[in-house]
């Protein structure tokens, strides 16, 4: 698996607008991969029949001083139904803005900025790893236990009733 990562200053980053667009492949996110792959694949198994990712990251300065970034996601991955135990497409279309800022932990609890749902924050890094971002915002947005919308062939199974192994033998018997 590759290692890819694209390290940011996310402050200079935000204070220069600058702007950042590509495409992840699976293996660039070992512990997505990881989650998507079947539990039968082999150490050989393509992360690119897995899917792809496509993201923007956008900084910006707002009026009032704060700087932000804006990251889209748009992923087209290959995940399994748990229904019907088949391979499904999973296509999300997400949307992210952060707040960047000096905030401790202590500091962000009192100034109650964890509770805004307009933006999480982002700690200010000199090396804002965008790779790992994106992988931890693709995993919690997952569902938990992907299913087909409609149109999920229902799995088979026996009802465990065996026939009589002596049933041959009731022929046999004479009245």
């Amino acid at each position: 698996m590759s290692m890819h990562s694209i390290l940011i200053d996310n402050l200079a980053f935000s204070k220069k607008n600058e702007y950042l667009k590509g495409e992840l492949s699976l293996e660039d996110c070992p512990r997505l991969y990881e989650l998507l792959k079947p539990s039968n694949a082999t150490s050989v198994q393509s992360s690119s029949t897995l899917g792809s990712i496509g993201y923007i990251l956008q900084g910006k300065s707002d009026a009032a001083g704060q700087h932000l970034l804006h990251l889209s996601l748009t992923t087209n991955i290959t995940t399994i139904c748990q229904r019907c135990l088949s391979k499904m497409p999973l296509k999300l279309n997400l949307s992210f803005n952060y707040l960047i800022g000096n905030v401790s932990d202590t500091d962000a609890e009192a100034v109650d900025i964890d509770n805004s749902d307009d933006f999480d924050l982002q700690q200010a890094s000199k090396s804002m790893d965008v790779v790992a971002l994106i992988e931890d915002e693709i995993i919690m947005a997952m569902p938990i236990a992907p299913k087909h919308e409609e149109g999920c062939i229902e799995l088979v199974t026996q009802s465990g009733e065996n026939p009589n192994p002596f049933a041959a033998l009731k022929g046999l018997i004479k009245p």
